[in-house]
């Protein structure tokens, strides 16, 4: 397992995403490179730069946002195990949405990350 990248997470409700999104746009000096709706969860996640923003309403975020931080990594079944391994309690198990696998995880230390492996191409629905 390979980690890519650890995103800072903002939580908002949904109203307030495009507003916060040109915040961060101005902040970074760059453009919002991915925003995906997650209609199994009832969010709606904006990436800019090193910052995942997560807008949603309260009971939609409530379990993400016990996440202090987003953990890209290149494969989230190596993670799983490694985590395990290291003493890392899963909050879930991997979970599959339509552009990710995700999963939450409670480091020995206390913090909780939310592991994420992008996956780059289309989900088969046949």
């Amino acid at each position: 397992m390979k980690v890519l990248d650890t995103l800072i997470r903002v939580f908002v409700e949904r109203e307030a995403l495009d507003q916060t999104i040109r915040f961060y746009e101005d902040l970074y000096q760059e453009k919002c490179k991915a925003r995906v709706y997650y209609e199994e969860l009832n969010l709606e996640l904006a990436m800019i730069a090193r910052t995942v923003i997560i807008a949603g309403d309260a009971e939609s975020r409530r379990l993400y946002e016990s996440a202090s931080a987003t953990i890209l990594v290149d494969s989230i079944q190596e993670a799983a195990v490694y985590l395990q391994q290291h003493g890392a309690v899963h909050l879930t198990e991997p979970k599959r949405t339509p552009r990710s696998w995700i999963m939450l995880v409670k480091h020995p230390d206390g913090l909780i990350a939310e592991y994420v492996e992008l996956v780059h191409e289309q989900p088969s629905y046949t």
